[in-house]
């Protein structure tokens, strides 16, 4: 889907860690306004704590004022960190987001965009953006999508084999050169 307006460098987020982000959200729901006070209360930089405020704005979760946050914000807030729930919260604000709309929409497909993909689209519609800085830009939608995305288990996860267990069963198996034993040991191929 074409963007139907030429957007602004300040539009596209460049705040890679949405914990960061969540972090000044806490910060400014506490009571803390100035970004030198959210700086030191979160140990985030100061130019990281503009990258987060930026990332928010355009999420949804910050006011017009710039310093106080949205009810969907607070709704991610009552969520515990880490959790599926937050990643829920999460990945709804980043579908709707206007700017992810016009330049990713195709972020949560199986077959995630190619960083250069991205690049290209962001460097279309941003007007006063370098190809540089579309692609640092791309990299941050695309560690979204990684951060929000369900943690799958493995389907067969791998078991160390037990020491016992192991030779009882296998005293006449051979192990394949540079697979290791149960104690993490490299044997070598029997002859």
């Amino acid at each position: 889907m074409p963007t139907t307006r030429l957007l602004h460098s300040a539009e596209i987020p460049q705040a890679d860690n949405l914990a960061n982000v969540r972090r000044v959200l806490e910060a400014l729901s506490g009571g803390v306004t100035e970004k030198e006070r959210i700086s030191e209360q979160t140990g985030i930089s100061l130019r990281h704590v503009g990258y987060a405020l930026a990332a928010a704005r355009v999420l949804g979760w910050l006011g017009d004022d710039g310093a106080s946050i949205t009810p969907a914000a607070r709704e991610l807030l009552a969520t515990s960190s880490g959790s599926a729930d937050e990643r829920t919260h999460l990945r709804r604000a980043i579908f709707a987001c206007e700017v992810v709309k016009e330049v990713a929409p195709d972020l949560f497909e199986p077959a995630a965009p190619t960083r250069e993909a991205l690049a290209r689209r962001i460097f279309r519609f941003t007007a006063g953006i370098g190809k540089e800085t579309a692609r640092r830009r791309a990299q941050t939608l695309l560690a979204w999508r990684s951060q929000v995305l369900e943690r799958q288990l493995p389907l067969f996860p791998k078991r160390p084999r037990k020491r016992g267990a192991a030779a009882a069963a296998g005293a006449g198996e051979e192990t394949a050169p540079g697979e290791g034993t149960a104690s993490g040991e490299e044997t070598a191929p029997r002859r």
